[in-house]
């Protein structure tokens, strides 16, 4: 009967609001998978579990993390559309 494994990866800034958060679950091996496969195999795949887990955790977190800090970049630049329209409207 396998299990469930979650890893959660957060950022927050220092107000402690969380900007970004992504959970990735794995099923990972339990006693009797260690019994019948062997526990070689069974910590090979829990192993496997983890490593491509976390992998894709902290990829998705990431990037989604560059596209916010990036929209507000956008948002604060000098050069934005709307401060342009502001001036243009001056």
């Amino acid at each position: 009967m396998p299990k469930t494994m979650m890893i959660t990866v957060s950022i927050k800034d220092d107000n402690g609001e969380v900007l970004v958060a992504n959970t990735s679950e794995r099923t990972v091996p339990y006693i009797e998978e260690i019994v019948t496969k062997g526990f070689r195999t069974a910590f090979h795949d829990l192993e496997t579990a983890i490593l491509e887990s976390r992998k894709e955790v902290c990829d998705s977190t990431v990037s989604e993390y560059v596209e916010v800090m990036s929209k507000k970049k956008r948002n604060k630049s000098p050069f934005s559309e709307k401060s342009l329209r502001q001036e243009s409207t001056e």
